[in-house]
This record gives C-alpha cells, structure tokens and sequence, in this order.
C-alpha cells in the first residue's frame, strides 16, 4: 500500500507565498540548508545583570523572558524544522497532523510574560527615525520592512 501525504491546506489559494517558500525546495526534494542560526546572547550568560536594572525588568513584566533567553539552548534542528512549517500568509504552522497556531496563552506558558491589562498598540514617538539618531547617534535607513543601523 503505497501511503501519501499532502502537507498544504485544503485550500491552496490560501499560500500566496508558496513557491519561494522553502517548503517548497522540501517538497520536492531539494537539498535544503540548516538555517544559520546567532546566539548573540550565549557569550553573556556569565555576566551579571544589576540589581537595579533586574527591577526595571521584573517591573516592565520580562522577568520570565530574560531567564529563558539567558537558559535555553538554541536547537538548530528543530528551528529549522519550525521554520520550513511555518506561514506567513497564515500565521500558522503546518504539521503533518494539522495546523497550528500559536495563541496568547502559549506564549504565557513558554516565556512567562504577563498578558494582563489594556493592549498596547501603535507607537508612542510618531517620530521614532529622528529619536533613533536622538539617541543612538544613527539614523535608520528604510529600505524595506526592516530596519537597518
């Protein structure tokens, strides 16, 4: 009995992102590269935050997120994987069983930040360019969705 999987949605029209998505290269059974991934906060590990700025962080909430980023190793393996299932278009990962989304609740529960209060929308400097060369010195250069120093 020959056994077939289908890894895309009932709905195709849906993944208007499909051909450059690296799920595709999977599916076809390309070579696919482990995504090369930075640890820029694994050599600080050692060194110790102040008391001072701890309380700002345990005040702002982050507590729960600062001693995850400062614990958890990185898997390569398994970002990689998460990365080849996940939609852009959908927000979703696509598993071979289902799809699945990742909820607020889920987020509690892996970095233990608080989800309490009013939402928190839009940005509070209209002009966060010239406040980046107020402060930083530098002025963001916008190319694209992302911003580069």
């Amino acid at each position: 009995m020959e056994v077939t999987a289908d890894p895309g949605p009932n709905d195709r029209s849906v993944l208007t992102l499909q051909e450059s998505h690296r799920s595709e290269d999977v599916w076809l059974g390309l070579d696919v590269q482990v995504d090369r991934c930075c640890e820029h906060l694994r050599g600080l590990s050692h060194v110790r935050v102040d008391d001072r700025v701890l309380a700002c962080v345990r005040a702002a909430g982050f507590y729960g997120l600062h001693r995850l980023v400062a614990t958890v190793p990185l898997d390569r393996a398994l970002l990689t994987a998460l990365l080849e299932r996940w939609r852009q278009e959908t927000h979703t990962f696509h598993l071979p069983v289902c799809e699945v989304a990742v909820t607020l609740g889920d987020v509690v529960v892996l970095t233990g930040l608080q989800v309490d209060g009013g939402a928190v929308t839009g940005t509070a400097c209209r002009q966060w360019v010239d406040e980046c060369e107020r402060l930083l010195r530098v002025r963001p250069v916008l190319r694209t969705d992302r911003v580069h120093l």
